[in-house]
C-alpha cells in the first residue's frame, strides 16, 4: 500500500475530480483513517456497548460503510477501497497485538506465579477473537477481488 498508493499517490489515489489533494495530504487522511478506525473499534469494544455482538457489529459495519462513503468522495474508488479492507485489517492486526496477545501473557504469567488469572483478560482476548473471526471474510473479499473500485 506504501509504495501503489502512498508512493505513487498521483496514480492510484488522488482523483483530481474528487478533490484537489497533495500527495502528503492523500497520505495523512489515509494513514489517519487507519488510526482512526482502530481507536474508534477499540473505544466501541471497552465501552458497555462491547457486551452486545451483534449491536457491535451493525454499528461497526455502519461506520465502515460511512467511512467507505467518505473516503470514495476524496480518493479514487480503487484507493477508498483499499483503505476501507487496510481499516479492517488493522483492526484485525491490532486486536491480536494489544489484546489477545498481552492478554494471553498475563493470564500465564499470573498462572506461572500460582494467582488466579483475572477473567476479564479472557474475555476480552475472546471477544477480539469473535471479532477477527468475523472480519475475515470481508477481509478476504477485499484481498481477492483485486481492488476493483
Amino acid at each position: 500500500m506504501g509504495v501503489v498508493y502512498y508512493y505513487g499517490a498521483t496514480l492510484y489515489l488522488i482523483d483530481p475530480l474528487k478533490a484537489d489533494l497533495s500527495q502528503i495530504e492523500a497520505i495523512v487522511i489515509g494513514l489517519g483513517s487507519l488510526v482512526a478506525s482502530w481507536l474508534i473499534y477499540d473505544a466501541l469494544c471497552r465501552s458497555p456497548l462491547g457486551r452486545h455482538h451483534r449491536l457491535l457489529g451493525v454499528i461497526w459495519f455502519a461506520l465502515l460503510t460511512a467511512a467507505a462513503y467518505g473516503l470514495d468522495q476524496v480518493f479514487s474508488g480503487r484507493g477508498a477501497y483499499i483503505h476501507v479492507g487496510a481499516m479492517i485489517g488493522t483492526a484485525m492486526v491490532a486486536n491480536v497485538f494489544f489484546i489477545i496477545i498481552p492478554n494471553q501473557k498475563k493470564v500465564v504469567a499470573a498462572m506461572l506465579r500460582g494467582d488466579q488469572p483475572d477473567p476479564a483478560l479472557g474475555i476480552a482476548a475472546k471477544q477480539r477473537s469473535l471479532h477477527n473471526n468475523y472480519m475475515t471474510l470481508p477481509v478476504l473479499f477485499i484481498m481477492v477481488s483485486n481492488h476493483y473500485p
